[in-house]
């Protein structure tokens, strides 16, 4: 059987990644996390770039940890499906009666402040309310914060790749680059960067491990592994976790074999 072959070669679950998640075999990655704990300590605006799925949360928080404000908080404001009740209680100002004094109040920036407000799929927005979300930034951030300037939180946007492509050529986007000055980073599909598939399956492995105190012994057989390296991955790191958490579940937290993940050619029925 390919689990008892499995036995006798070093477990995936060894050697994990470091807490920040730097440890790369990719040298496109390397290179780029070699940038970030530069770009990290700037206090510069960030934009990410990158198909669905590749990571720039993640990323966004490596930043965090990296920089100066790592003490601060990491809040994130979720950019789908927003409206104008959602954009107004988010970003415009409300007056506020506390101790006998009138106050001015933004949720989302108090709620980063002196720490990274990362706007999650912003790309997603109408150009309207992209430009209005960062003039209400700039404008509150001035306000509330005018005499401690160390408490504007920094912004991270994320963007698509294929709305990165279209918003390119519009004035928007021009005019976001005048008013936030951001640095940009291109963040590579997965399948450009596959020699760091075992180590992103090392972490899911230890994550699946700890949804499950049965789970303990939960690894992978070479073959599974090999799968998970040719395969195309079109939803990135993201379709990568849900199939090793999916494969956890039908090896019954035990050893994930090639037709356990969900994208494999060799399906087997029962799942044992």
């Amino acid at each position: 059987m390919i689990a008892s072959a499995t036995l006798n070669t070093p477990r995936l679950t060894d050697n994990l990644s470091d807490e920040n998640g730097l440890n790369t075999e990719s040298l496109l990655m390397k290179d780029i996390f070699t940038k970030v704990k530069s770009i990290a300590r700037l206090e510069k605006h960030i934009v990410l770039i990158g198909e669905i799925g590749v990571g720039k949360k993640r990323l966004a928080k490596i930043i965090h940890n990296h920089s100066l404000c790592k003490k601060g908080p990491f809040h994130t404001f979720y950019c789908i499906d927003i409206n104008e009740a959602k954009y107004k209680e988010a970003f415009w100002e409300h007056i506020h009666f506390e101790n006998e004094h009138l106050q001015l109040k933004f949720e989302a920036l108090e709620k980063a402040g002196g720490g990274i407000l990362y706007l999650d799929q912003f790309s997603e927005l109408s150009s309207e309310y992209m430009v209005n979300i960062v003039n209400s930034y700039i404008r509150g951030c001035n306000q509330l914060f005018k005499y401690n300037t160390a408490m504007f939180p920094r912004l991270i946007l994320s963007i698509s790749q294929d709305a990165f492509q279209n918003l390119a050529k519009t004035d928007v986007w021009d005019r976001l680059l005048k008013l936030l000055n951001p640095i940009s980073i291109m963040l590579p599909p997965l399948r450009e960067r596959r020699e760091d598939i075992p180590a992103l399956i090392k972490t899911f492995l230890a994550e699946a491990k700890t949804s499950d105190p049965s789970w303990h012994n939960l690894d992978i057989t070479p073959e599974a592994v090999n799968e998970c390296k040719v395969y195309s991955w079109p939803g990135n790191v993201r379709q990568l976790k849900n199939a090793i958490f999916q494969g956890s579940v039908l090896s019954h937290g035990k050893i994930i074999e090639s037709h356990h993940l969900p994208f494999s050619m060799n399906w087997k029925l029962p799942y044992k």
